[in-house]
């Protein structure tokens, strides 16, 4: 049987560095970053869901895009930290929300434009 693949991680080019020293320093193994990305995947759906009202116009895609953008390496890096276990749901669902609580404290929130 045929191993999963390594799952691509898409990061804005502002981030690069940072993930290559989070890959460099915690050096995960396959099982690890697929575990992590499964964990990220999922803590993302969950913290779109339960987004607070000022993030409602953001389609699911759209809150993946604003997560990678703003905060794509400490999100990484704590779905390793926990080892992508996904017993740690809300942790990482919790942390992804402060962080982007935080990013927005700077930036109005976004505006539902017409379709």
């Amino acid at each position: 049987m045929p191993k999963p693949p390594t799952p691509a991680f898409i990061t804005p080019e502002h981030h690069l560095g940072e993930m290559v020293l989070i890959l460099l320093t915690r050096a995960p193994d396959d099982a690890s970053l697929r575990a992590a990305s499964a964990l990220i995947d999922n803590a993302a759906v969950a913290a779109w869901a339960l987004r607070p009202d000022a993030l409602v116009p953001l389609t699911q895609e759209q809150y993946r895009q604003l997560l990678d953008y703003f905060v794509a390496p400490n999100v990484f890096d704590l779905a390793l930290y926990l080892g992508g276990d996904r017993t740690q749901i809300r942790t990482l669902m919790d942390h992804i929300a402060a962080e982007l609580d935080e990013a927005l404290s700077h930036y109005p929130a976004p505006k539902r434009t017409a379709e």
